[in-house]
């Protein structure tokens, strides 16, 4: 069954809250399965992967939106971005010796750091995010984030089936979440509404399972309107997500012809050959250089 890569926003209560469901088919399961992760690695980048694509599905001019984490751990990198033609990608880096089987993040990467960055150009400057590595989640610390630098109380559920002992993931999407913020308060609205409102969203959220979130049986907006019928339901249409890499011959080519003598003879065989992996998708290219 192939399944599609959506994100759908929506409100509740008349905007005194926002949100979006996300709910990646093969957008995350081709990513993951080009890169032989173990489980427990291939929870932890689905879940990157799909907040990554909630976040950065809110820009509104051409950029690029980054989650990057560093650690000290057996995990020392994970890294997401997507563009706002919803292209997502992403990767994990760890040492050669892993053997790590925990799935929370900070066994998996110590200490260290998570950046979320906006990028998009010259349509405003570069904003840049930073939290340390404190939170046994990657929706923790995204709920870390928007919490401090943002200054919006927020809420992440995320699921995905990479964890699952279940025989019966053909039935689930890899990938999935939602996530509601409470919107400030307006002049003419009323605070303790708001509150009653944001309230009830987070009770509603809470007994969302994974089996719901994930569900092929479910479209998006089922499970909204079972989750915050309550509290009224405003659905926008949908934004697709893609798995596509940004990497190009032409690119590794330039960066090539950059390098001086001494890195070209660092990377090359007695030949002249040059062999290229990317990271993110793992297509292999190959480049003469005459020495």
């Amino acid at each position: 069954m192939k399944l599609d890569n959506h994100i759908i926003p929506f409100q509740l209560g008349g905007n005194k809250v926002r949100g979006s469901i996300v709910r990646l088919g093969s957008a995350v399961s081709e990513i993951i399965k080009r890169h032989n992760y173990p489980n427990n690695i291939e929870g932890l980048l689905a879940d990157t992967l799909t907040i990554t694509a909630c976040l950065g599905s809110r820009m509104k001019h051409e950029g690029i939106f980054t989650i990057q984490a560093k650690g000290t751990g057996e995990v020392h990198t994970l890294f997401s971005d997507i563009t706002n033609n919803g292209f997502l990608r992403g990767y994990v880096g760890l040492n050669a010796d892993f053997s790590n089987q925990e799935s929370d993040l900070i066994s998996l990467m110590g200490s260290g750091h998570i950046t979320f960055m906006l990028d998009q150009g010259k349509y405003s400057k570069r904003y840049q995010g930073i939290v340390a590595l404190e939170d046994k989640s990657i929706s923790k610390s995204a709920e870390l984030y928007f919490n401090n630098s943002e200054q919006l109380d927020t809420r992440f559920v995320v699921f995905n089936h990479y964890n699952s002992q279940s025989a019966s993931k053909e039935k689930l999407f890899p990938s999935g979440l939602i996530m509601i913020q409470k919107m400030p308060t307006k002049v003419d609205m009323d605070e303790e509404q708001n509150s009653e409102v944001w309230e009830n969203a987070i009770s509603f959220l809470s007994t969302l399972k994974k089996e719901e979130c994930l569900s092929v049986s479910l479209t998006s907006e089922n499970i909204l309107f079972r989750l915050f019928n309550e509290v009224g339901v405003t659905v926008y249409d949908e934004i697709v997500i893609q798995d596509k890499c940004r990497c190009s011959k032409e690119k590794i080519e330039f960066a090539i012809q950059n390098l001086n003598k001494d890195e070209l003879n660092e990377i090359s065989d007695d030949k002249g050959n040059i062999k290229v992996i990317c990271e993110f998708c793992k297509i292999e290219r190959s480049f003469n250089h005459s020495l």
